[in-house]
């Protein structure tokens, strides 16, 4: 099976898994799981930009920077990612998540990507979260695959 539709089955089978093995939580009224909620996300998860969310779906575009080794050299490369999250349990104070996003490159040098993240977000607060997780970039047109960490924080407005 190739890496793509590895990832793929991953990013369906993992939420639901999880979802599945959750034990109950303590859930916040205002963690209400079926208002819709958008969020200014910084950094690599899922970017630096917007996300619009609704029970355990969400939607997001935005800034991707990372550095990836290229003629060996480590060098800063950028994208404009947006693509789709799911959520196990969205209520929750912490809640797996796994997303798939397209990757366009802002950087000569590297190709436009796909990219699979999965990982844990936690909600500080009713306004503030942090997610954790990691991700896999693989441009199909060069057969190039980057695993990166993805470090995240949120404010819900």
């Amino acid at each position: 099976m190739s890496i793509t539709r590895t990832l793929l089955v991953a990013s369906v089978v993992l939420p639901l898994t999880l979802s599945a093995q959750s034990a109950p939580s303590v859930t916040s009224p205002m963690l209400r799981d079926d208002a819709w909620r958008v969020t200014l996300t910084v950094f690599r998860s899922p970017g630096t930009g917007i996300m619009l969310s609704r029970g355990h779906l969400a939607a997001f575009a935005g800034h991707y920077p990372t550095v990836i080794p290229r003629d060996g050299v480590n060098r800063n490369t950028n994208f404009v990612r947006f693509g789709v999250a799911a959520y196990a349990t969205p209520a929750a104070r912490n809640s797996a998540y796994v997303s798939l996003s397209m990757a366009s490159s802002l950087t000569r040098g590297w190709a436009n990507s796909g990219l699979v993240d999965v990982g844990m977000r936690r909600m500080f607060t009713g306004t503030f979260s942090g997610q954790l997780g990691v991700a896999v970039l693989h441009a199909p047109s060069t057969n190039a695959t980057r695993v990166n960490p993805t470090v995240g924080f949120g404010v819900r407005f």
